[in-house]
């Protein structure tokens, strides 16, 4: 019982600090200039189900664009990281690149053990796109779900879904002014490929529900490293 009340806190407290970061991020869009013809940066999260030590990701993704992204996720406290990420948008139809930025948290909720197979992990964050004419902000709120396979030599096979709302807004001038919000549903499917206790393949689509401008489904895929020492073996 107690176990249980621990765990509800720590994902309120996820909550709570995800809310924050949406608050503060809204703030900076209201007061930002206005800028025409929002367009959607869409990605997959490569969030697998579990938290992690520490970690780096570099990916392309590819849809109403090519995107360049990094990653990094830092261990917080036990089960639980934060994340930052940012990247570069060449998008379809434009000329100018546009430049993202985002943070977020993952909380653990339960391991996979005998009794129940899955591994979740509570997902939240706040992030933003600009450049090209166009501002765009999201405030994800999700899971993680998953089951790590072992395979021979240490390698690991860990496919997963990350189903999340979203509360998204998207600001503009030019000949039509005004701005939009719409909350939307999106939902990832990957996988992760543990080459060793260091390296991983990781690959995803993410099916968008947004019908801002410029949304589209999206693939990517990339590298991701973990540092020796803070390797899970």
């Amino acid at each position: 019982m107690v176990h249980s009340s621990w765990r509800v806190d720590r994902v309120i407290g996820a909550a709570a600090f995800a809310w924050s970061l949406a608050f503060s991020l809204a703030f900076c869009i209201a007061f930002s200039p206005a800028i025409a013809h929002a367009q959607a940066s869409n990605y997959p999260s490569l969030q697998v189900p579990t938290a992690s030590t520490r970690d780096y990701t570099a990916a392309v993704s590819s849809g109403a664009g090519t995107t360049a992204l990094f990653q990094w996720r830092e261990a917080w406290r036990p089960r639980r990281h934060w994340q930052l990420e940012t990247g570069l948008t060449d998008r379809k139809g434009s000329d100018a690149l546009s430049l993202f930025v985002g943070g977020g948290i993952g909380q653990e909720i339960t391991r996979a053990r005998g009794d129940q197979p899955l591994d979740v992990l509570f997902t939240a964050g706040a992030g933003a796109a600009f450049g090209g004419g166009a501002t765009l902000a999201r405030v994800p709120v999700g899971v993680s779900i998953g089951h790590t396979f072992a395979l021979e030599q240490g390698m690991a096979i860990t496919p997963y879904v990350h189903p999340r709302a979203s509360l998204d807004w998207a600001s503009g001038g030019g000949a039509s002014g005004g701005s939009q919000s719409e909350v939307s549903l999106n939902f990832d499917v990957g996988v992760n490929f543990q080459v060793n206790s260091q390296f991983a393949v990781r690959a995803a689509a993410a099916f968008t529900g947004s019908e801002l401008g410029g949304a589209q489904d999206t693939f990517a895929m990339g590298f991701n490293w973990t540092p020796a020492p803070l390797s899970r073996r």
